[in-house]
């Protein structure tokens, strides 16, 4: 489980770390917005462990732009403001969590590991994640930062098989055979065609590419250094 906390007291940030860390989570801590969305850039965070007040800024202003990079994040919110007031705005405003100042350490993991329980069965009903791609399978709809993506049919269904199994590389022949249901080798372009329209569509407006390839290996989702 890949967790990061936000936090600009040191002794909070260590104390927080050094429990996640002894629970087994891998743990990466940083002490500002700007570096929690800088790490977002590289790495895909199961849960942010989120300090309500960050220098001075009410942090629950941002939870809308960490749905948009990366929707299946799960974000806890750890604040002093604990009345239920406090509680309820940070809720409304996208969090997953909130737990008052001070916490227990055990009911903190507790919460983390709840959450992630919830998020994987989630995605194993009707919905796949990765980075900012949500595919929701129950209504086919597919979105980019929250953008939706019309995808033709042998599109979508390409999309769902690789994002479904992130940096897991598929031949030209396995992609015959799972979306195209064909036991054997035509000689046609058909599978380079359907993924150069599904790249265009997936990837041209976005920062960062998600959808990779490798002459005579394969295609699949993920980072393009496998």
């Amino acid at each position: 489980m890949k967790v990061l906390i936000v936090e600009d007291e040191t002794k909070v940030l260590n104390f927080v770390k050094n429990g996640l860390s002894s629970a087994e989570m891998s743990v990466d801590a940083v002490k500002s917005i700007d570096e929690m969305f800088s790490n977002m850039m590289s790495i895909q965070y199961d849960v942010i462990v989120l300090d309500r007040l960050l220098n001075g800024v009410d942090s629950v202003r941002y939870i809308a732009d960490v749905r948009k990079k990366s929707p299946s994040t799960k974000i806890i919110i750890l604040s002093a403001l604990s009345d239920v007031e406090d509680k309820v705005a940070g809720l409304t405003q996208g969090a997953d969590d909130y737990l008052g100042k001070p916490f227990n350490m055990t009911e903190l993991i507790a919460r983390i590991r709840s959450l992630t329980r919830r998020s994987e069965g989630d995605a194993n009903s009707n919905l796949i994640s990765y980075e900012d791609l949500v595919i929701k399978l129950d209504s086919q709809r597919v979105e980019r930062e929250g953008k939706k993506l019309d995808l033709t049919a042998k599109e979508y269904k390409l999309l769902v098989l690789l994002a479904k199994n992130p940096n897991k590389i598929y031949s030209k022949s396995q992609l015959l055979d799972h979306v195209w249901e064909l036991q054997y080798y035509p000689e046609s372009n058909v599978v380079e065609v359907v993924i150069n329209h599904l790249r265009g569509k997936l990837d041209k407006e976005f920062s960062k590419p998600l959808l990779q390839s490798r002459r005579g290996t394969g295609y699949w989702i993920g980072t393009p250094d496998l």
